[in-house]
């Protein structure tokens, strides 16, 4: 089973991160780099990415057929999405293993969510192959990046 794992800064994650010295924070990147070694190595690891900080969101709703754009998350809170990962695990006790060995869960949090796995989900997947066959989205073929901290 897949699941995302999305990670959330702690209220204040912004001045924390500043805060920190260039070797703590070095020290942090790398225990990011280090869970994604691990979840390689048990072939647990799908992809996972780094978001820009929310301030960069912006969000879309469409009523009435008027499309209405506005600045910031989609939902407002004290945490603020920063970025995710995209495992498999064989349960979701499992995928909550992992998601506690992630920096964020110890100052933040990491939200657990099962990947729907059904007729959609797989003509989803099925586009996406074709896409990338065709030459469409070169530019991120694979989901190698960081996730960590702002």
């Amino acid at each position: 089973m897949r699941y995302m794992l999305l990670t959330y800064n702690a209220p204040g994650g912004d001045e924390i991160w500043a805060a920190m010295t260039e070797s703590e924070r070095q020290a942090e990147e790398d225990e990011y780099v280090g869970i994604v070694e691990q979840m390689r190595e048990s072939n647990a690891y799908i992809g996972a990415n780094e978001l820009e900080p929310f301030s960069a969101a912006r969000t879309v709703r469409v009523r009435n057929r008027m499309r209405l754009v506005s600045d910031g998350p989609a939902v407002q809170g004290e945490e603020f999405l920063t970025g995710y990962f995209l495992i498999e695990a064989e349960s979701f006790e499992a995928a909550i293993e992992w998601a506690a060995k992630i920096p964020n869960a110890h100052s933040g949090s990491v939200e657990i969510r099962p990947v729907m796995e059904d007729e959609l989900a797989d003509r989803i997947a099925a586009a996406a192959e074709f896409s990338l066959g065709e030459g469409v989205n070169r530019k991120h073929p694979g989901n190698s990046g960081s996730v960590r901290p702002r």
